[in-house]
């Protein structure tokens, strides 16, 4: 068998020990003269990770209070109010003429009248005034004679109140039917006021859009007092007027 002589193989590792060192010296001899030495590539580092900082809340305000709610009675607005009427008035004068039945006379007198109404309602209200002087010859009225040989005298004033209902007859004519009391005045001899009654009939015509005609015939009751009994003034009446609306 072949003895492994282990000094000889140390010996062999040294030598090829140095050779390998000295080897690596002459090139790194010859890389420091000028040979192109390669360089290791550099690799970019990742920069670091930055803290997180959390950024503090912002201060919220707490909620305002609620205004407290005060009531209060609400203002009364004026309202103008509607009556539901659109007034109209007119105003006539004429001449009325008075049938007496006591008397036998037809007289003509003067008078004018006063008409309210509204559009909305078939009513109008109407107030006048008539007069004349006159004689007197019933017996109830001869103790009032100045001298025995003349007739007694008076003034004779009607007021009439009435209230007529209206409707159209035509185009431009209104009816109205009514009546009321009246107020009996007489002056001079026979001094004296009483009240009575009629009733009416009348018919309006338009002429223009404020000026018309009318005629009213009616009756009327009425006295005054006398000596031996009331001195009678009962008439059946017509009376034409002209009017103008306002």
């Amino acid at each position: 068998m072949t003895k492994i002589n282990v000094r000889e193989i140390l010996g062999a590792a040294k030598i090829v020990a140095a050779t390998f060192i000295c080897t690596t010296i002459t090139l790194s001899t010859v890389a420091a003269d000028g040979m192109y030495e390669e360089k290791p590539k550099v690799r970019a580092r990742k920069p670091a990770p930055q803290p997180v900082v959390e950024e503090a809340p912002m201060p919220v305000a707490p909620p305002a209070a609620p205004e407290p709610v005060v009531y209060r009675d609400p203002v009364p607005v004026p309202v103008e109010e509607d009556c539901g009427c659109t007034p109209n008035a007119r105003i006539s004068g004429g001449v009325p003429i008075w049938f007496f039945n006591q008397e036998n006379s037809q007289l003509a007198g003067a008078g004018a009248a006063l008409d309210v109404w509204c559009d909305e309602a078939p009513i109008n209200l109407r107030v006048g005034v008539e007069g004349r002087h006159m004689y007197l010859g019933q017996d109830s009225a001869q103790f009032a004679r100045e001298f025995d040989d003349k007739t007694p005298r008076i003034t004779f004033i009607r007021i009439p109140f009435a209230a007529e209902y209206m409707f159209k007859v035509g185009e431009d004519t209104t009816a109205f039917i009514g009546g009321g009391p009246d107020i009996i005045h007489t002056a001079n001899d026979i001094s004296e006021t009483s009240v009575g009654l009629h009733v009416s009939g009348r018919l309006y015509q338009a002429i223009t859009e404020d000026i018309g005609v009318s005629v009213e015939a009616g009756y009327m009751w009425g006295q005054v007092d006398g000596q031996g009994g009331n001195v009678k003034l009962d008439n059946a009446f017509v009376t034409p007027m002209i009017g103008y609306q306002f």
